[in-house]
């Protein structure tokens, strides 16, 4: 297995790893168990990231308590929660205007911009929006 030195969890590989029902859990626990375990390097996770998916939680399964699931994993170690700063939200409006033509969504340019500002080099997601838009990107 290929090592990196860093990964951003998106989304859809949150919601996935910890939703037995979603139809990536098995492919999101292949990359989730050895990340958890440092084989990804440090990994990531910003309070855009979060809010994303502990909303799509709670509307997928209208539980508060999978919402909490997704929430309480996020925010633990070894998991590091960074804010998203002012100039990545300023890069994020840009990259969102620049691409109009990409289905993608202002959480997506979030990523981006983040993934720029602290050198992360690969993003853990299942979103094939993402393609081409950053290094690496592990579906």
């Amino acid at each position: 297995m290929v090592k990196f030195m860093s990964l951003l969890l998106d989304t859809s590989a949150l919601v996935a790893a910890r939703n037995v029902k979603d139809r990536n859990h098995n492919k999101a626990l292949e990359v989730m168990t050895p990340a958890l375990q440092g084989e990804y390097g440090k990994l990531f996770v910003s309070d855009y990231i979060f809010d994303e998916a502990i909303t799509l939680a709670y509307v997928r399964t209208g539980s508060k308590k999978f919402a909490y699931d997704i929430g309480k994993f996020a925010k633990a170690k070894p998991i590091n929660f960074r804010f998203i700063e002012p100039i990545d939200f300023d890069k994020a409006w840009e990259l969102f205007q620049q691409y109009e033509d990409k289905h993608l969504s202002f959480t997506d340019c979030t990523n981006i911009a983040l993934m720029e500002r602290l050198g992360i080099e690969t993003i853990f997601t299942f979103d094939a929006e993402l393609n081409g838009l950053v290094n690496d990107i592990l579906v």
